[in-house]
Parts: C-alpha cells; structure tokens; sequence
C-alpha cells in the first residue's frame, strides 16, 4: 500500500509552484516535507490530498480521481494552515465535523469523538465554545477533527498536515509528536509540512527537502540535512550537532546576500 505522486507539475500564471516532482508516502511512516517560504510544500500537499490535478496520484495503484469522494475522505485527511469556522461550536462537535463521511451512526461516532478526545488531551477543550478558544486551542481541536475521519482505517490511512505546529507551545508540539507516533506505530501514514527542521529531525522517518518546487533532497535526516543542502536551501550557514541518526541543526550565520537585502531594505 502507498500513496503515490508521479510527475506533478503545477503553476500559476508562469510560476512554476512544483516541477516534475515524485513522492511516495508508505504506511506507518512520519514524513515531513521542509523548505523555504514558497518552495512548493503545500501546494504538494494539496496534489497529495487529491485537491490539486497535478501529474499522477494513486492510492494502492488506484488513481486517486477515481475514487469516489466519501471513500478518499476515508482514507486521506487533510488539515490545511487555516481552517476557518466562525459558528459557536463547542469543541466535541467541531471534532466530530470528522465523521461526516461515515455512516456509522450516532452512538459510534459519539464513541470515537471521545476516544479521540482521550488520545489528544482535549478533554478540557470538548466543552468550550470554539470561537473562544486561541489560535493553538484552535488548532488541537482542528486535529482531533481531522483524525476523527479517519480514526476507522488508521492502519491504511494518509494524514497530511500543513504546518500543525505553527500555533502550538513547546509542551502542545511535545504532545502533538506523540500522537504523531501513535498513528505511525499503527499503520497511519503521517506527512507534515514543517518549518522547525530540528522538529523534522528529531519526530521524522523520511525527510523531503524542496526548493523552488523540485526536491532537491529525500532520505532519512542525517542523509538529507546536510551543511550543503540546507546553505542551498535555506542560504544559511549551521553547525550540525552530534553524529547519529538524528542531528541537531544550529544556525551560525545567514548568507552574505540575504544580509545585504535586509541591510538595504529593512526585514520587510
């Protein structure tokens, strides 16, 4: 089983946003996809979650645009940077906003919404209105709902996250990572796109580096994040702590061209 993107190209007005790019997503596996503002991450995220036509996409060797839609919902889950929702819900109904695409009836989903609830620590979050809570209450909440829809395959399901962490306090990413390798341990395959490599390292199996919409590297982290190809990425210069599979990126300085910009036009 995998999901599978072949050849996706996409652009938008001449700019090419990816560029014959390929990827394999396998089950119990966490995959984050790392990059600069405007490298392609979320857009192959969206080609991904079947939102975007762009090149071939499958599903065990099943076009994705063939299958029909409650089926894909199923199977693949997508939570996007903003999911906007300006209704006074409580958190228990937003979270159960996941089983729209199952039949399962009400005493069911009613079961999962309060395992989910259990698993991610949103127990004091299910009963307060939405609307009220902050950006990172916000956001566990949007999580919880997007693994309520697929909480009945998770052994063949594909979750896909854009930036899930962006919102989230040291002890919330701790927390989110958990439930990450929960689902990973159970057959779940995991991608998230992540601006904190040292998170990518640390929480990923399989680490896709873009630049400019191609890949400019895959493999595990100590492969992938190298000296050369985070300078080539990011233009920046780090030291790389420790020597096992998992390293620790440090930052020493930014690229001599980039400093100039800023010193010229101020950091905006």
């Amino acid at each position: 089983m995998s999901l599978q993107i072949s050849g996706a190209s996409y652009q938008i007005g001449g700019n090419h946003l990816l560029k014959e790019v390929n990827l394999t997503l396998q089950p119990s596996s966490i995959n984050a996809l790392i990059g600069p503002n405007g490298a392609g991450k979320t857009t192959l995220l969206r080609v991904a979650s079947g939102e975007l036509v762009a090149g071939e996409v499958t599903l065990d060797s099943i076009p994705v645009a063939e299958i029909p839609l409650g089926e894909r919902a199923r199977r693949i889950a997508f939570l996007t940077q903003n999911s906007a929702l300006d209704f006074p819900f409580k958190g228990f109904e937003v979270i159960q906003m996941g089983r729209i695409p199952h039949s399962t009836g009400r005493k069911y989903n009613e079961r999962v919404v309060n395992e989910v609830v259990r698993k991610c620590g949103l127990q004091e979050l299910a009963s307060r209105i939405y609307t009220t809570m902050s950006g990172g209450e916000k956001q566990r909440i949007q999580v919880g709902r997007v693994l309520c829809q697929v909480w009945d395959n998770l052994d063949a399901a594909y979750v896909l996250f854009d930036e899930p962490t962006a919102a989230l306090d040291l002890s919330h990413q701790l927390i989110f990572f958990e439930v990450v390798q929960m689902l990973a341990s159970m057959g779940t395959s995991v991608t998230l796109v992540l601006h904190d490599i040292n998170l990518a390292s640390r929480f990923a199996d399989n680490i896709t580096m873009l630049v400019d919409g191609q890949v400019l590297a895959e493999g595990p982290p100590a492969e992938v994040l190298t000296r050369e190809n985070i300078k080539q990425t990011f233009s920046v210069d780090v030291d790389i702590l420790g020597s096992g599979t998992r390293p620790l990126i440090q930052a020493t300085s930014t690229s001599q061209d980039i400093y100039q910009t800023i010193q010229t036009n101020g950091p905006n």
